[in-house]
């Protein structure tokens, strides 16, 4: 018996730092499975939900405070692409 993994919801987070000239740079990124950016529909609901994501994953990452443009691709189409203000917590 053959196994076939669906990959209906695959995507790729990439989380790029801002630098100060206002360039970009890659810092991290994460390939997940994951069908929440359609459980609404609108601009607003992807948005909100790749905060969300992208939260979880700089808290387990450890990653440094600062400026994050953090941009979701299904394939070669761009889901969308947020600004995050990130400050983690200590504890």
């Amino acid at each position: 018996m053959r196994t076939v993994v669906r990959m209906d919801h695959f995507h790729r987070i990439e989380y790029h730092r801002r630098l100060p000239g206002g360039g970009l740079r890659l810092e991290h990124a994460e390939e997940v499975v994951d069908h929440g950016w359609y459980i609404r529909k609108g601009d607003e609901w992807r948005c909100r939900y790749t905060v969300e994501c992208a939260h979880d994953f700089m808290a387990r990452a450890g990653t440094k405070a600062g400026l994050y443009a953090i941009s979701v691709w299904r394939g070669e189409e761009r889901v969308c692409t947020v600004a995050v203000d990130w400050r983690p917590t200590n504890g």
